[in-house]
């Protein structure tokens, strides 16, 4: 039972008014209030760097071994990323832009010319929240500090800086985290089966048993492991997003993987985006993340911070709301 009577809904999209946010700082899938008080204040909200060095040492410090041993462990490589986030680092998404990651240019963060972290974002992306930061940037998955960003050639086209930018440990050797987000970044393959099968499929080329591979076992033109993943794991297409304006439920649906019945703000937004094919038009994006936000407070009445079905999908609900929105963006 939900407290409180919710406010009148008739006509709010049409009501609001809008303040696009750049699309990567997002206020988050927390309370709507938070989001309010970001609006507010003039900026939006981010949450706290999370701890990924020793003791000691700052964000901005180079990342030593153990550090990045810690950025690849499942409990560190999407620490501090919302929903939407950690969709598309699961789908092979840009995290900014919710676009396929394989079909732009790749790029990643320094720190004086090294690499910070992990991360693979658009090269555009990368750029734009470099350009756009307020102080110091940061890494919007991991909050880590950089002040470069590298753009990773295509494999074939420069075999040597490709090998040298995913080296992330500078090694001269891959281990399989290196080599499995790579490969989603600039390679449309079926990620799920590779992540599943790499740990057996890396002993082949790791006949050493080292947990790492050389240049020449993941470049080898015949027998490498690059070639091997290009011939067996390529992508099958997926299945297409229903329209919104005529089936929610089925939209709503398609896009709750866990079918837990909820959507967070930020993969409301992100679905969004990838209904209306907006990863390119940042403007559009950026309207379209500041018109959820607008009116997320209306719907989420309990403040938790997720919508669920009969919120989105009820007459006047947020999918309505959303809906008579987008006429005004002509979408």
């Amino acid at each position: 039972e939900r407290g409180g009577a919710a406010p009148a809904r008739g006509g709010l999209a049409h009501s609001v008014s809008f303040r696009p946010q750049p699309s990567y700082m997002n206020p988050g899938a927390g309370s709507a209030a938070a989001a309010a008080a970001a609006a507010a204040a003039g900026g939006p909200v981010q949450p706290p760097p999370p701890v990924m060095q020793r003791e000691g040492s700052g964000p901005s410090a180079p990342p030593s071994m153990e550090d990045f041993r810690r950025m690849y462990s499942n409990s560190q490589f999407q620490v501090g990323t919302d929903g939407a986030q950690q969709r598309a680092i699961q789908y092979a998404e840009c995290v900014v832009c919710f676009d396929d990651m394989h079909k732009e240019p790749a790029g990643v963060f320094t720190q004086n010319g090294r690499r910070t972290c992990p991360h693979f974002l658009h090269h555009r992306c990368a750029v734009e929240i470099k350009d756009s930061a307020r102080g110091s940037p940061s890494c919007p998955i991991c909050r880590r500090a950089f002040n470069g960003v590298l753009q990773i050639p295509q494999i074939h086209d420069d075999p040597d800086g490709w090998f040298r930018a995913v080296d992330l440990s500078g090694d001269n050797s891959l281990n399989q985290r290196e080599v499995l987000e790579v490969l989603k970044a600039q390679i449309p393959i079926d990620y799920d089966r590779l992540e599943q099968e790499l740990p057996e499929l890396f002993k082949r080329w790791d006949v050493s048993g080292t947990g790492t591979i050389t240049k020449q076992d993941m470049m080898h033109p015949q027998k490498g492991l690059l070639q091997h993943v290009r011939t067996e794991f390529l992508r099958h297409a997926s299945d297409s997003i229903p329209d919104i304006r005529d089936n929610k439920v089925n939209w709503f649906d398609h896009f709750d993987y866990d079918h837990s019945g909820t959507l967070e703000q930020a993969e409301i937004v992100r679905a969004l985006i990838k209904t209306f094919k907006l990863s390119e038009d940042r403007d559009r994006l950026d309207q379209m993340r500041s018109v959820v936000n607008a009116v997320w407070g209306v719907f989420d009445t309990d403040g938790n911070g997720t919508i669920d079905k009969e919120e989105f999908v009820s007459p006047d609900g947020l999918a309505d709301a959303i809906i008579a929105s987008m006429s005004q963006m002509r979408l």
